[in-house]
């Protein structure tokens, strides 16, 4: 009895599955001038356009009054908020506002009565959609840029993405609206200045170029995502790169053997009578342990991580739990924490840092010579290099 209760109340789970995006508008009736607020809710975070459409949107962009969209960015919870003013349509009703995210994707639509603007019968939008073709096609995507820069060091990192736009359409297109979107992950939500298209005649095709700045500390892999809009079909396009800072492991290896020389050479000085005790400060010398807990700090807020947010990740990568006050303790020096081999891999990744950079004395921060240690000898230092093909970009 009990197996064929819940297989009943699984049933329509089964049937309907779980609620995907929708568009919900504050008004079923507007006129021009109005101002409409649409609320959009289980929808993947990122970037939304949102458009005002005639002929039911059914050939996207084309029958969109696209001077008067407007982009709204949904956030963790699948929920964002826009508003558009309302405006003649392109073509006629059926009118709609229509959802989709910026990146490309599958358009919602809800329908919008607007007052003055005539309906379409049904031979009207079968005439419209065998009208001429409009259709456009991206080529010869690519990214440059890199080389020594200030992204070298962990700075913000420059790029240019070019891409060459052909009308393969019957029709001249003019101004079609792009799109073009860059960061980490598959679908970036860091809005770009697109170039102005202008006017391709059928056949003609046109190259151009976007200045993009990937904002510091510019570390990992990015994608530059791009869509042509106003067509019978979207041309969506994508282009990869990198940035590494190359300089921050050149640099330790740097530090490292002037630090060793300094400690040896302290050692061999006549000892002097101890001066009277004064409060430790960031510009005496502080242990390696000291010197990671003040990056942990400044890359943290850098990334602008909440502590709670970071101890969730370092519970994930780590597998065991953490907590903020864990994770504040460990970024103080009352007392230092002393970070395993494990600890600081785990930091290095929720970070989005290489490790090294966890090892660089910040400003105003020395290695203490204490840290030569008790024996007279300077602390060893090895590392392992494995060799591997550099990734591309700067």
């Amino acid at each position: 009895m009990k197996a064929l209760l819940a297989a009943t109340f699984a049933l329509p789970s089964l049937l309907f599955g779980a609620p995907g995006p929708s568009v919900e508008i504050d008004r079923a009736e507007a006129k021009a001038g109005d101002t409409v607020t649409v609320d959009l809710a289980a929808w993947p975070a990122g970037n939304v356009l949102i458009e005002l459409c005639g002929n039911g949107g059914e050939r996207g962009s084309a029958d969109c009054a696209v001077a008067a969209a407007a982009t709204t960015f949904v956030n963790g919870q699948g929920r964002g908020t826009a508003m558009i003013t309302v405006v003649r349509p392109p073509i006629g009703c059926p009118c709609v506002v229509s959802a989709r995210p910026v990146t490309g994707g599958r358009a919602r639509t809800v329908p919008l009565k607007i007052e003055g603007v005539p309906v379409l019968t049904a031979a009207q939008r079968r005439t419209v959609s065998a009208g001429p073709a409009r259709d456009l096609t991206v080529s010869g995507v690519r990214v440059s840029g890199g080389g020594p820069s200030a992204a070298w060091f962990a700075g913000p990192a420059s790029r240019t993405v070019t891409f060459t736009v052909r009308n393969t359409g019957a029709v001249p297109v003019t101004d079609p609206p792009l799109t073009l979107a860059a960061g980490r992950g598959a679908e970036p939500t860091g809005i770009l200045d697109g170039p102005r298209i202008g006017t391709l005649a059928p056949g003609e095709e046109r190259t151009y170029k976007v200045d993009v700045t990937l904002p510091g500390p510019a570390f990992g892999r990015y994608t530059v995502v791009g869509e042509l809009t106003g067509v019978d079909r979207p041309a969506r396009f994508t282009a990869h790169t990198s940035s590494y800072p190359w300089a921050l492991p050149a640099l330790l290896a740097l530090a490292v053997p002037a630090t060793v020389v300094r400690e040896l050479t302290n050692k061999r000085k006549p000892a002097r009578r101890p001066a009277p005790a004064e409060p430790a400060s960031p510009t005496a010398g502080a242990s390696m342990n000291e010197i990671v807990a003040a990056n942990v700090r400044q890359w943290r807020l850098v990334r602008d991580l909440p502590t709670a947010a970071l101890a969730e990740k370092l519970t994930s990568l780590t597998g065991t739990a953490w907590t903020a006050d864990q994770v504040e303790r460990a970024e103080t020096f009352t007392p230092p924490r002393r970070f395993d081999a494990d600890e600081l891999l785990a930091f290095s990744r929720a970070l989005d840092v290489p490790l090294p950079a966890l090892f660089l004395p910040p400003a105003g921060y020395r290695i203490s010579s204490a840290e030569a240690g008790d024996a007279g000898t300077a602390p060893a230092i090895v590392t392992r290099v494995t060799s591997r093909a550099a990734p591309p970009g700067g």
